[in-house]
């Protein structure tokens, strides 16, 4: 059985400052339906024309108290309030540079701290823990001053049976904001910590989410395993954003390899009843 794919270097940057994410994630250093558009963080910089003459102060935003930007980051995890991927709670790769993405975490609170430089980038990650049972994670990598791609990390703790408190990021809320997936593929893991991983890929707006849960919530059925992507426990949760993540998955075992599903299959079953939103693993798959 093909073991889950180990912690990439990015994520152990990451950690420097985010602590460890579960064990067997898959780390680096985040149409059937128009989307509407969501209200961002910060509004849009205006376009108007200023004479060489006039001196344009930049105003920074408001640093947010401790309980409002819990409750806004807890907004912005539970609901798709967002800007449209690949933005990120208002920063966009390729647009948004470092004194802007710098703003924007003050803004609710966070610190950006530099871990490294690797492949011509520097790389600032931030932590953020909710204290009841989530902890998120955001990296990003720059370049010439500018966002160049970002990868979020979140860990889930909650209890089993606990609501998802990141459903802005749950598959049905992705499947209906931004229509089906172009590719969703598969690992396994049998090890010390029994887990599976699902890696849905967004590439029409350049996101790629990962979701990481128990081997042992897999119900067997003689050479088949049953998955429940919207019940089952999730214990990790990445996705990168940017035409160019860095250090993305590796590619696994593709859906319609590891299942009897075609996407088409996998995405009404996403956005239909989640107790019934289930399908088959091929054991043989895996090998």
């Amino acid at each position: 059985m093909k073991s889950t794919n180990c912690l990439s270097l990015l994520l152990v940057i990451a950690l420097e400052v985010a602590g460890c994410a579960p064990a067997g994630s898959t780390t680096i250093p985040t149409q059937v339906e128009t989307p509407v558009s969501s209200p961002t963080l910060f509004p849009p910089t205006s376009t108007s024309t200023v004479t060489p003459s006039a001196t344009v102060t930049p105003t920074l935003p408001p640093t947010l108290g401790p309980e409002q930007a819990k409750e806004t980051i807890r907004t912005l995890l539970q609901e798709p309030v967002d800007c449209e991927a690949p933005c990120f709670w208002g920063i966009m790769p390729g647009q948004t540079t470092l004194d802007e993405a710098t703003n924007i975490f003050v803004h609710l609170g966070l610190s950006l701290k530099f871990t490294a430089t690797l492949d011509g980038k520097d790389f600032y990650a931030a932590n953020y823990n909710l204290h009841d049972g989530i902890e998120v994670s955001p990296v990003i990598a720059i370049q010439n001053n500018s966002v160049k791609s970002l990868d979020v990390g979140i860990n889930d703790t909650s209890e089993v049976g606990d609501p998802r408190k990141w459903t802005a990021y749950s598959p049905e809320t992705l499947i209906q904001r931004y229509g089906s997936p172009s590719r969703v593929e598969f690992s396994l893991g049998r090890v010390d910590n029994p887990s599976h991983t699902m890696i849905l890929y967004f590439e029409s707006v350049h996101m790629i989410i990962l979701y990481i849960g128990r081997a042992e919530y897999f119900l067997n059925n003689k050479n088949t395993l049953k998955l429940c992507p919207l019940i089952n426990k999730v214990d990790f949760i990445q996705f990168w954003m940017g035409d160019d993540p860095q250090y993305p998955p590796p590619v696994d075992v593709p859906l319609e390899k590891a299942t009897s599903l075609t996407i088409e299959d996998f995405s009404k079953l996403m956005i239909g009843e989640p107790a019934k939103a289930c399908f088959n693993l091929k054991e043989e798959a895996f090998p």
